[in-house]
């Protein structure tokens, strides 16, 4: 009965992450008992390309515009905030995929070992000692992913990747809308063609430009801002269906 009423409740939020289905059992359990404090280890560049080679996957916290300039090709970006551990859970399925952290100068380490640790995500390999410098100095190689200003974006090849009912109130004209928790099992069928991401302010876009990457596209770039930003710069009027 319990889980029927949770699904029930689910169904109505629209999509929503797949952890979200173990969480009622993990909460009956109860926490699991962490022994120590738990810390993220340092990678060299040559540890981090071999766990990535052996099915870790790189998880890029830094700011969007930090990722965009320079990242590990194939990493998600998933900046550090507090919605963190959502977009963590929704668009890595599989907790016990090993997770190597990219971040910035001054970012808290902490904070992304107890959010992912708060959804079942234990499985943390390290970070890459020295970011993304280290990573260029080996010589590895670097992807980068162009953002754009309103003025230069064609609304025609916007995917707009707020949830659904973000995107009735206000959204480019001819532009598409595939929730970001959606846009992984759709992305094979928009390569081959340009797109550009956007959100409501950067993140949820920057993180939907890696998924695109991920799937191999190669013409992604990144609308920062949201739907009201791009209609103050251009003076276009943006479409409403809600």
């Amino acid at each position: 009965m319990g889980r029927s009423v949770n699904m029930a409740l689910l169904a109505s939020l629209g999509t929503f992450p797949g952890y979200f289905l173990r969480l009622p059992e993990e909460n009956r359990r109860g926490p699991a008992v962490v022994p120590a404090t738990p810390t993220l280890i340092p990678l060299t560049a040559g540890q981090v390309r071999a766990l990535r080679d052996y099915g870790a996957q790189v998880i890029d916290v830094r700011p969007v515009a930090d990722y965009a300039a320079g990242h590990i090709p194939g990493s998600l970006a998933i900046a550090l905030r507090e919605a963190f551990a959502t977009w963590l859970g929704w668009l890595v399925p599989d907790p016990a995929t090993p997770l190597i952290i990219v971040a910035g100068p001054g970012q808290d380490l902490g904070e992304v070992i107890w959010q992912a640790l708060k959804i079942g995500y234990g499985n943390l390999a390290g970070t890459l000692d020295g970011g993304m410098a280290a990573w260029e100095a080996a010589g590895r190689p670097v992807a980068a992913i162009p953002l754009l200003t309103p003025r230069q974006v064609d609304p025609a090849a916007v995917i707009d990747v707020r949830q659904a009912g973000e995107y009735a109130g206000g959204h480019l004209p001819g532009s598409r809308n595939v929730e970001l928790g959606a846009l992984t099992s759709q992305a094979a069928a928009a390569r081959g063609r340009p797109a550009v991401t956007m959100c409501g302010h950067g993140e949820r876009a920057a993180t939907a430009a890696s998924v695109l990457e991920r799937a191999g596209h190669t013409a992604v770039a990144v609308l920062p801002g949201g739907p009201a930003d791009w209609a103050d710069a251009t003076g276009r009027a943006l479409e409403n269906t809600a």
